[in-house]
């Protein structure tokens, strides 16, 4: 189910579409390219929002994974909420080195494939700042700059 603007806050767990971000033209990320390899993300893919800007509407957003790579960190299942399928209860982690900033208007138009309505939404340190702002605090770290998605 599609989301609102009022839905977009910090800690918000989002499955979006990568295709319709990309056809959008206005994500970007700092998932490393080489030669032919594109680390970023493709297709319906889960995201944890980390910042929202609201002065810009750009948000600041990881992705989630169901399995360890080198780079990656476990999220506590302590600071989930929402509904259980395939949310609580299931090991989650996200890429130190993959950001993506997302306006707004594209994050509501590429949130489609997200199963949750809206007073059911899946959360991860909700009220907890000080967690969010550790996760992407490794924005500043990563070693490739910003580009287009």
């Amino acid at each position: 189910m599609h989301l609102t603007a009022p839905d977009i806050v910090p800690g918000l767990v989002v499955r979006l579409d990568t295709t319709v971000l990309r056809a959008r033209g206005d994500s970007h990320t700092n998932a490393v390219v080489s030669g032919e390899d594109d680390r970023a993300v493709t297709g319906t893919h889960d995201f944890l929002l980390v910042g929202i800007d609201r002065a810009t509407g750009l948000c600041t957003a990881v992705p989630l994974f169901t399995k360890a790579a080198v780079g990656s960190q476990p999220l506590v299942e302590e600071r989930k909420s929402g509904p259980a399928d395939g949310w609580l209860g299931t090991a989650l982690f996200f890429s130190r080195w993959q950001h993506w900033r997302i306006p707004a208007e594209s994050l509501i138009a590429a949130s489609g494939a997200d199963p949750a309505a809206a007073g059911d939404r899946r959360r991860y340190a909700a009220g907890d700042g000080a967690t969010l702002d550790d996760i992407r605090a490794w924005e500043s770290r990563n070693r490739a700059a910003y580009r287009r998605a």
